[in-house]
């Protein structure tokens, strides 16, 4: 499953498109850690590491002597038989215990710590520069010329290079960066339950100017070091010790950025478990607060460091690339295969499903509104359930930010491998639906999953049934014998298709268990035969009971309706051992329906008078599950089962009448009479599914 150049060429696209670093484990960090339970020790093991980070950036840069070729600089190693050792140091021990992932950021960490003691121990002769700042200040400044005369003693000093600025620089960036943290959220908690349009109050006008002075503030850094990173870019290094200090430099610069980079990778997961540990401990909201506060830190500190990196590549004559920092997993190229390897999954799916077809009655006039007493047919309904076994393979692919952005079916897919009383088939092609084969319906289907869309099409084909007609005692209510009897098939078709709206607010989405929420259209039709009530009000005005007025004869008739609505999964996602989740839908709409009325009741079989009207029907399921992981978390092969019951109920009727009351100044309506077919459809039973990913 080696990607082709053009796949490579879209990753280093995007790695080019974020400031000369590729962003290496969106997809991956959102695959290990998303998921994740939600552990204390873990997350302070996590949080300290960011910490450690930020520190380790102002502490190497600011505060370690250097002198060019310093042994502490050239221990700055990392490559891919190194890192997988330190893993295998960190995976099955406390707090990890061989079940999370070790975020790279850590391996950077460790590293650089390491090379720090290796800075403090005695030297053989003192440093040429207190701190690499220093070094990057004698870089950047233009090579002696001719001795010049002093200058006068009036004169002032001269002001010091952008380079020479830099320590400021890099230090306010971080002051910056952590209180404008702080002062958003206080905006945002001085903004929180406020009528949307509301003048601001005093003190919410007073944060909101701390915040734009404090932006106004981290520019101005950013700008500093923006023109020290232009300085060191002109920088001549072709003798030495520039040579060495540009080389030593960016070696330095290059493992800190990816430490970084890293970091910013897992930050998001911290943010977010150990927001979802403080719903039980809400003192704990401190360290979700910190995390994000380091975020910011962290991120103005990887955009300094990108800049300075990237100029001191020239003066270096090395690509970025190519750097220690970069030593694993090498190039931008080979990070690019990394991701696209990583992010292409075989999926492997099997299907078991049992489907009932019921009809549950409406209630009576002793418990519900409608009184049927007074009719003598009604319809029962005997249906096979339908039991299949099904399997299908996918090949699908993770663009950067969006998991099984690209679906490809073509050549892969087989639904029923085995069935009994008929067969369930499951698409999810929206390409298709809309008259689209082969790879074009591929192509748009990966657009719409990249925006949102997710569609579902379901056709469930019942082949073994039989329907009675009863005769019923007008005056009780009850059975009174069959009348006739008949085979019927049944053909559902269900079509979904909707937004998924937790896109729009991830962070709140997964601090709520929303795994889905999806909000759009349903399309559902099936034939059945029907007997149709019409019913009327039985005290004019009130709404309150139905009772009977006519019937139809038995008929064949196509229930079609388009609705709308929601429909949303809650759940932990699949990756927690041990997962329960729901499922809750709610659709409402109507649709045409043709059906007829006998023009005398008194003669059976007589003339009818057929009609046309508008089926309102609502629509709702319901089912609950487990999911049961059976691979560990941190392998690439990936089992996993999940057992649902679903429950889907369908009710539907005609409006014939409206009827208005008018009361005083209030005028009430009501519905008058309205026709239906006694009951609820209902489809309900036991899904077990087991998915394999390579």
């Amino acid at each position: 499953m080696r990607p082709g150049p053009a796949l490579a060429g879209l990753f280093l696209a995007a790695a080019a498109a974020s400031a000369c670093v590729p962003a290496t484990y969106n997809v991956r960090a959102a695959r290990a850690f998303a998921n994740e339970d939600a552990r204390r020790a873990i997350i302070d093991d996590r949080a300290a590491d960011l910490e450690r980070a930020v520190w380790l950036a102002d502490e190497i840069l600011a505060n370690t002597p250097y002198s060019p070729g310093d042994a502490w600089v050239a221990a700055l190693r990392l490559d891919d038989d190194e890192g997988e050792r330190l893993r295998e140091r960190f995976e099955e021990a406390a707090p990890y215990d061989g079940e999370h992932e070790i975020p790279l950021a850590k391996l950077y960490r460790v590293k650089l710590d390491e090379a720090l003691a290796r800075a403090a121990a005695p030297r053989p002769a003192p440093p040429a520069f207190a701190r690499l700042f220093d070094a990057l200040a004698a870089l950047a400044a233009p090579p002696p010329t001719a001795p010049s005369p002093p200058p006068a003693p009036a004169a002032p000093p001269p002001a010091p290079s952008a380079a020479g600025r830099l320590p400021a620089a890099w230090q306010a960036l971080a002051e910056h960066a952590r209180a404008l943290a702080v002062e958003e959220r206080s905006v945002e908690r001085l903004s929180a339950g406020r009528p949307l349009g509301a003048p601001d109050t005093p003190e919410l006008a007073a944060a909101k100017g701390k915040v734009a002075a404090r932006r106004r503030a981290l520019a101005g850094a950013q700008r500093d070091i923006a023109g020290a990173a232009a300085e060191l870019r002109a920088a001549s290094a072709g003798q030495e010790p520039a040579a060495t200090i540009a080389r030593d430099a960016l070696r330095v610069t290059s493992f800190l950025l990816r430490m970084h980079t890293e970091a910013l990778a897992v930050a998001p997961y911290v943010v977010k478990q150990a927001r979802r540990v403080a719903r039980g401990e809400p003192g704990y909201g401190a360290t979700a607060a910190r995390a994000e506060a380091l975020s910011r830190v962290l991120e103005e500190q990887r955009a300094a460091l990108s800049a300075c990196a990237e100029a001191l590549a020239v003066p270096a004559r090395t690509p970025l690339e190519d750097t220690a920092g970069f030593e694993m997993q090498e190039s931008l190229l080979e990070q690019g295969r990394a991701i696209s390897l990583d992010a292409v999954h075989l999926q492997l799916k099997s299907d078991v499903e049992l489907l009932f077809f019921h009809q549950l009655a409406s209630p009576s006039s002793s418990g519900g509104i409608n009184d049927y007493r007074g009719r003598t047919r009604r319809l029962a309904y005997d249906v096979d359930p339908v039991f299949m076994v099904g399997g299908r393979a996918l090949l699908t692919y993770d663009f950067e930010h969006v998991r099984n952005a690209a679906r490809l079916n073509a050549g892969f897919k087989t639904d029923r491998l085995f069935s009994s009383g008929g067969d369930i088939a499951y698409d999810s092609s929206l390409g298709k639906l809309i008259g689209l084969n082969g790879f074009a319906s591929d192509v748009f289907d990966i657009g719409a999953d990249l925006v949102g869309i997710s569609t579902s099409l379901k056709i469930a084909r019942f082949t073994s049934g039989n329907v009675t007609e009863l005769a019923v005692d007008p005056a009780t209510g009850r059975d009174a014998g069959a009348v006739a009897s008949a085979p019927f098939q049944l053909l559902v078709r269900q079509i979904d298709v909707g937004f998924d709206v937790t896109k729009l607010f991830p962070e709140a989405a997964d601090e709520l268990y929303l795994e889905e929420l999806l909000v759009g259209f349903r399309y559902m039709d099936y034939k059945l035969p029907r007997i149709f009530y019409a019913l009327r009000e039985r005290e004019p005005g009130t709404g309150d009971v139905y009772v009977f007025e006519r019937q139809s004869p038995a008929q064949s008739v196509t229930s079609r309706f388009y609705q709308g609505g929601f429909s949303l999964r809650m759940g932990n996602g699949e990756w927690p051992r041990l997962a329960p989740f729901g499922d809750v839908g709610l659709y409402g709409g109507a649709g045409p329906v043709r059906y007829a009325f006998s023009a005398d009741p008194a003669v059976p079989g007589g003339p009818r008078e057929v009609d046309e009207a508008t089926m309102i029907a609502l629509s709702g399921n319901l089912s609950v599950g487990l999911r049961l992981r059976l691979t560990s978390n941190l392998s690439r092969l990936r089992l996993l089962t999940e057992l649902s019951y679903n429950v889907e109920a369908v009710g539907q009727g005609i409006v014939s009448s409206i009827h208005a009351t008018r009361r005083g100044d209030e005028t009430t309506y009501t519905v008058g009479r309205k026709i239906d077919i006694g009951g609820f459809d209902l489809f309900h039973g036991p899904r077990l599914l087991a998915v394999l990913v390579l």
